[in-house]
């Protein structure tokens, strides 16, 4: 069988099962937006200073995403300043579909040995524009030579209270299915550049992460489930309802579409790093209050009235 026809997630299944070593301290491993672990080892007992800080109570989170040019982004309309934002962007977004606050990364970049110091500045101060906003320090990483494309891969470092944590499945049959924001933008300024005025363009290459809503949202309780949107709405549902073990039924005429941009672009286009989650119908007024927030669609018991959405190697 060629990865081709097995296809991105397949290959996370096969390399799930392929794991050996399980460790008491993983919460929740392969399979969601973040692994959570424990923060200490149960067998020894935690300093003072630990339980003073509150840190007994919550669990690490951590994600990595590698940006591919020519696959994530492509050089002659992505300055470095964008891609620096972009990448530290979608590890952000992880944790903030977890309910979590990030705090640590690490940065590997892959660059030819005859790039200007010049762009890899500009990277570094996109990357930063994330990082002093939401208070992340950067720990390491790796600088290696790429004799073609530039690659770029950061883990982020994060930490949830243990009863905030918000995973990918908690959905229950007659949930509603609720999103922050618009979809489709950045897919509608990929395809079509001229459908977007330059706000919009703006917007769709540097969108905020949904910390704040992501910590509200799980701190309120409210949720059974939750995903960023980064690979689209379609699959964003789509994920939900595989962890989940249940299936969906979006609303198409609910779903608030960027401005130029087509149901298809909402679906499938990805990359608007908004928040998706599912609630039980008498939690969706009181959600409303807490964050800005829509209905789309419900969880039903099984099959889908759309397709699955974008995956790597098909």
């Amino acid at each position: 069988m060629k990865l081709s026809q097995l296809g991105e997630f397949g290959l996370i299944e096969l390399i799930k099962k392929a794991q050996k070593a399980k460790r008491k301290d993983t919460v929740l491993g392969i399979g969601d937006d973040c692994a959570a672990l424990r923060m200490t080892n149960d067998k020894c007992p935690p300093c003072p200073t630990q339980v003073e800080a509150g840190q007994m109570s919550n669990y690490l989170l951590i994600t990595t995403d590698t940006l591919i040019e020519d696959v994530h982004f492509d050089l002659k309309h992505t300055s470095f300043y964008e891609l620096g934002y972009k990448a530290m962007l979608a590890n952000i977004s992880d944790i903030a579909a977890m309910g979590g606050t990030p705090m640590h990364a690490v940065v590997t970049i892959g660059v030819s040995k005859n790039i200007k110091v010049k762009k890899l500045l500009e990277f570094q101060k996109g990357l930063n524009k994330l990082t002093r906003k939401y208070n992340i320090e950067i720990v390491g990483g790796d600088t290696v030579a790429s004799p073609k494309a530039v690659m770029v891969s950061i883990t982020l470092l994060g930490e949830v209270e243990k009863r905030y944590l918000l995973t990918r499945a908690g959905a229950r049959i007659g949930d509603t299915v609720l999103v922050t924001g618009e979809f489709g933008g950045p897919a509608a300024l990929g395809y079509k550049p001229k459908t977007l005025n330059p706000k919009q363009s703006q917007n769709s290459n540097f969108q905020n992460p949904k910390i704040e809503e992501g910590q509200k949202i799980a701190k309120s309780r409210l949720a059974t489930a939750m995903i960023d949107s980064s690979d689209g709405l379609a699959r964003s549902v789509t994920e939900i309802c595989r962890a989940s073990k249940a299936g969906a039924k979006l609303y198409f005429k609910n779903i608030p579409i960027a401005k130029g941009a087509t149901l298809d672009h909402a679906l499938y286009g990805g990359e608007e790093y908004e928040l998706v989650f599912t609630a039980p119908k008498r939690n969706v007024n009181k959600l409303q209050k807490i964050v800005k927030c829509k209905v789309v669609g419900e969880i039903v018991a099984k099959g889908s009235n759309f397709e699955k959405g974008f995956q790597h190697f098909v």
